[in-house]
């Protein structure tokens, strides 16, 4: 291999240039990371079932998406937009939700959408989890009863956290 002299921009160092290039390089591709939307649904199955993030493609791009800032802000929003409607009279209009339950774990559903606008790295297993959360219609958010929904929110915590839930940290 040839040495060549590289020029960087004033303030740019070697180290900065190089970790840009491995990040990008590393990287899901485009292959994978549209694979990953359309198959959305049962890559966050898989990531809350414990799949390892890294072992494939579409698992790694999927883990991209649901940790970038958009997806955890989005997630935040639907979290404290689940209280506005539990705070509100029911209506025809939209999906019915467990207003008791809700109620009853607000301070845990504000304190997760805080820690998702935050900027500390999450687990993607957990927000996963709080997507699902959002999503499913036969949920906990929107069927079932008030121990389920504190159940669920405690798993997402933990899984935010990286531990299973029982104190012992995930690989």
């Amino acid at each position: 291999m040839l040495a060549h002299n590289v020029r960087l921009p004033s303030g740019a160092s070697f180290w900065t240039r190089y970790e840009r290039v491995v990040a990008r390089a590393l990287a899901p591709g485009s292959v994978a990371r549209f694979a990953a939307r359309l198959r959305c649904g049962s890559l966050d199955r898989a990531l809350i079932a414990g799949a390892d993030p890294t072992g494939s493609p579409q698992l790694a791009a999927r883990t991209a998406i649901l940790t970038s800032p958009r997806t955890r802000a989005l997630i935040a929003d639907g979290l404290e937009r689940l209280l506005h409607v539990a705070a509100e009279p029911p209506c025809r209009a939209r999906v019915p939700v467990r207003r008791g339950p809700l109620r009853a774990n607000a301070a845990e559903l504000r304190e997760l959408a805080a820690w998702l606008r935050g900027t500390s790295p999450l687990y993607a297993r957990g927000i996963a989890i709080l997507e699902q959360l959002l999503t499913d219609a036969s949920g906990p958010a929107y069927l079932g009863a008030g121990d389920e929904l504190a159940h669920r929110l405690h798993e997402a915590r933990a899984a935010l956290e990286g531990s299973d839930g029982a104190g012992r940290a995930r690989r």
